[in-house]
């Protein structure tokens, strides 16, 4: 009941209940999460697939907020058939991405482009795009030095520059009832950000690390997604792998689980750093990482307490 819920959002059927509970098969859990996820030569196959896709869909659609208010009807649904589709074929998790950040295009036709109108400017693609992919929270670095963290104003602007070659055609939005279409593309002679204090010119610059240079000619955002989706990137491989995790086991290794700073570590260090390695090794694979947890002793544990574990909410002694 736990990993049909969590796999494809429904519940599994008496007949599939009672073949699970009856089986005397030692391998019957993996067996079902790979039917669950659409990886046996099942006939039912296709059909536990989608069911898979169009579960996840809803929820990344959630986090990038994928809403017919923001993008109007022809726009929600070409995002939301990328999304489906990127999950229905297990896209690799660095590929969604950067073909998310780097996105160009009609948002009728190119479904990512949609990014681009949710988070109409620099700074917000900036907040959005660190917070959803890296579990870094910049926004308090747009006007001073960050209370918690090392991030300064410079690198919250030096990062947005990265996405200051952006340029759009079209209506735009027109609340509280969406405008028509736009079109998204990165504009030559453009791609620097000014420091608001300072007045300094501020080139596209990582937040830490090294990306590929910049030639004047190609578009920014390629060399940002490239450093982004980097196996030399942790944080890349942690946030995804402790979104999932708390999807999953109904709680980050790190809470909130796209707040990851020194200030704010995982109860357990060694798996979310265990995880993330072998999710970079699977290359990036999310159904690989998803048939990791739940295959798992920990995943399925239950969910009642014991009288030496009742006090438990952050080591996992119980589901």
């Amino acid at each position: 009941r736990r990993v049909s819920l969590d796999l494809i959002g429904t519940l599994p059927s008496p007949k599939t209940a009672l073949a699970f509970i009856d089986s005397k098969r030692p391998d019957k859990r993996q067996r079902l999460i790979d039917e669950l996820l659409g990886q046996t030569g099942d006939p039912d196959r296709d059909r536990f697939n989608d069911l898979y896709a169009a579960w996840w869909t809803l929820k990344w659609s959630d986090l990038i907020r994928n809403s017919s208010n923001k993008l109007g009807e022809q726009g929600m649904w070409a995002l939301h058939n990328w999304i489906r589709e990127s999950f229905r074929t297990n896209k690799s998790f660095d590929r969604f991405v950067s073909e998310l950040v780097t996105a160009k295009g009609s948002i009728y036709s190119s479904g990512p482009a949609n990014y681009f109108r949710i988070n109409g400017n620099a700074n917000d693609l900036t907040e959005s795009t660190a917070q959803l992919f890296l579990g870094i929270r910049l926004e308090c670095a747009k006007c001073h030095h960050h209370p918690f963290e090392i991030w300064a104003q410079e690198d919250f602007y030096s990062f947005a520059a990265y996405f200051a070659k952006v340029s759009r055609k079209g209506t735009g939005l027109s609340p509280p009832i969406s405008g028509s279409e736009e079109v998204f593309f990165s504009s030559p002679g453009t791609g620097t950000l000014k420091h608001p204090r300072t007045g300094a010119t501020l080139l596209p610059r990582p937040l830490f690390g090294t990306a590929p240079k910049l030639d004047g000619e190609t578009d920014p955002r390629e060399a940002l997604a490239s450093w982004i989706t980097s196996k030399d990137n942790p944080f890349f491989a942690q946030v995804m792998v402790n979104r999932v995790w708390a999807d999953l086991m109904g709680r980050g290794l790190v809470e909130p689980v796209d707040d990851l700073r020194a200030t704010n570590p995982p109860t357990i260090p060694e798996l979310l750093a265990a995880l993330a390695v072998d999710f970079q090794k699977a290359d990036f694979d999310i159904k690989a990482l998803v048939r990791r947890i739940t295959a798992s002793y920990v995943y399925a544990l239950s969910s009642l307490p014991g009288p030496r574990n009742v006090q438990d909410t952050h080591h996992y002694s119980r589901h």
